[in-house]
């Protein structure tokens, strides 16, 4: 098959290039919850990972705001979507300044390349969504 549509341009296409939209913070916590819940119901390996991943984010001798900071930068790389949004949530309720989550954003897309773009700029867009990281112009 000739031209850009079907099943063989589709799969050159990035998974979720279609993605422009960013989920509101409300729907988006309700089906991380709703998620996780599930999960949690389905095997004890799952609980053991949230205690894991718990652990990992608790103060220690880096502060909650930096290891958040750190997991955003992780979750850019990894091209996870849904770990960015829950990152920039934790980085607003640790107060972290907007231009601290932009600059740590940067170091992201210099680890991970100009792929990392699309993604970034979905994150951009969640963070205009949140009190604590939007600049008024949501």
């Amino acid at each position: 098959m000739s031209g850009s549509t079907g099943p063989q341009a589709d799969a050159t296409r990035h998974p979720r290039e279609h993605l422009t939209v960013t989920p509101s913070p409300e729907a988006f916590r309700r089906a991380r919850a709703d998620g996780n819940e599930r999960l949690r119901g389905s095997g004890s390996l799952f609980e053991s990972f949230f205690a894991l991943d718990g652990a990992a984010y608790a103060p220690g001798a880096l502060p909650v705001s930096v290891k958040e900071l750190l997991g955003l930068v992780v979750s850019v790389m990894k091209d996870c979507e849904e770990c960015v949004y829950y990152h920039l949530e934790r980085c607003g309720e640790e107060r972290v300044a907007r231009d601290q989550v932009l600059e740590a954003l940067q170091i992201a897309l210099i680890g991970g390349g100009s792929v990392t773009i699309p993604l970034l700029r979905r994150a951009v867009s969640y963070m205009e969504k949140l009190p604590n990281l939007g600049d008024g112009k949501a």
